[in-house]
């Protein structure tokens, strides 16, 4: 019941942050409906943003967002399952850190091809910090030192693949792997080689498949984020026991 409560009560915030960024690299962060032009989102930092879990405008009715309650749904069905394999408070409190805010970047990645810099670091710093209390009140050096190291690994990986082919892979994802590494690396190196194995394997099945479809190319653009999530994820509950 706690994962689903805190689901229901960050998934206006999620939608906001969906909303505000699903914009292109070169325009300002959106905050008014773009039908009716009325705000939506303050425009200043310090307010709370929110947005109805309906996915529509409440002044004209228009869809605005990822599609009603499929925020909130998927972010219940994500802690519920960390908690079913996670024991440590601290633990569970910094994988639901990373998953409240892995749910709004794949919905952005999906709808405008980007992973905004609002969103990964401080998926990566606030659950670097929490592994680092967790670390410190059950004597667990090791395994932080690891999960720096793995999310150091990864970053530096797709860092590369970037500098190799912009085309292909974007800075946002290397930032993003910064905490999807760390999460994987936390639990050891066979979870971080199995979640990346998994992001390509998914990945490359969705691109085949729209391949077959004829709905792409070889070199057509894909979001990369969903399917390093959806990896990362997957081998982080696989070590968690489920």
């Amino acid at each position: 019941m706690t994962s689903i409560a805190v689901a229901l009560v960050a998934g206006s915030p999620q939608r906001a942050a969906v909303f505000r960024h699903s914009v292109g690299h070169d325009r300002p962060p959106r905050v008014r409906c773009p039908a009716c032009a009325r705000r939506l989102l303050p425009e200043r930092a310090g307010e709370w943003p929110a947005l109805w879990p309906t996915g529509r405008c409440p002044n004209c009715a228009v869809p605005i967002g990822p599609p009603p309650l499929s925020v909130e749904l998927m972010t219940a069905l994500l802690l519920l399952s960390l908690a079913a394999g996670i024991a440590s408070p601290g633990e569970l409190a910094a994988f639901g850190w990373l998953a409240v805010l892995a749910v709004p970047l794949a919905f952005v990645d999906l709808a405008v091809y980007r992973l905004p810099d609002r969103l990964t670091l401080p998926a990566y710093a606030g659950f670097i910090a929490l592994l680092s209390v967790t670390a410190l009140t059950e004597q667990r050096s090791g395994d932080l030192a690891r999960a720096v190291l793995g999310g150091l690994v990864l970053g530096a990986f797709y860092l590369l693949l970037f500098l190799i082919n912009p085309a292909g892979v974007g800075l946002g994802d290397a930032k993003l792997a910064l905490a999807l590494g760390s999460a994987m690396g936390w639990l050891g190196w066979t979870h971080l080689l199995t979640g990346t194995f998994l992001t390509y394997l998914l990945g490359g099945l969705y691109g085949v498949l729209l391949i077959a479809l004829r709905r792409a190319h070889r070199k057509t653009e894909i979001p990369f984020g969903p399917f390093m999530i959806i990896g990362a994820f997957g081998a982080v509950l696989v070590g968690a026991g489920l």
